[in-house]
């Protein structure tokens, strides 16, 4: 496994919250894997040929045929899989993954934006073509969010990210070296 390291504490996987670059990290470097994207493409029967951007308009709003044969059970044997083979593993704060990393003991970042972040992460959004139902939510809900994220006890450590920063600064911080 990874290891990465923050205030002198050592883990191996990192969950992230909406809009501080996930997808561009699994979409540019082989050995980070979203786990979000895995589980989509599992859950979901999508279009081999579908965009990044064409995939983030469905956001809040998943309209593809649901595959009748998923389970998370095969989700977490592809991430034990990838795990092993040494990749990254990054997803969003879904409860499935942070039972996953809890019941194989993997130590975890939790990375959020600081409370400043309200008009970033909105024009984030709108930048990648997110839907707009997707970002009136954000918005609406983010000191909620906030308020949640500051009390979050399951990771290792956290980690509150502001402007102009994105997961790959932030995981280069954590001595990931991308290539």
């Amino acid at each position: 496994m990874i290891e990465m390291q923050y205030k002198g504490i050592k883990f191996n996987a990192v969950i992230a919250t909406p809009g501080c670059g996930k997808s561009y990290l699994s979409d540019r470097y082989d050995f980070v894997i979203d786990a979000d994207e895995l589980k989509l493409k599992n859950k979901y029967i999508i279009p081999k040929d579908i965009t990044r951007d064409e995939l983030e308009k469905t956001k809040g709003n998943r309209k593809f045929e649901k595959n009748k044969k998923f389970s998370y059970e095969n989700i977490e044997l592809l991430l034990d899989n990838y795990l092993k083979q040494n990749k990254l593993i990054i997803g969003a704060p879904h409860n499935e993954l942070f039972n996953y990393f809890q019941k194989r003991g993997i130590k975890f970042c939790f990375v959020y934006p600081n409370k400043k972040m309200k008009r970033e992460l909105v024009r984030r959004f709108k930048k990648r073509k997110n839907p707009k139902e997707f970002i009136k939510l954000n918005k609406k809900m983010f000191y909620k969010f906030y308020k949640s994220n500051k009390k979050e006890t399951r990771a290792c450590v956290c980690y509150e990210f502001g402007k102009n920063e994105y997961l790959e600064d932030i995981l280069q911080k954590f001595g990931v070296i991308f290539k």
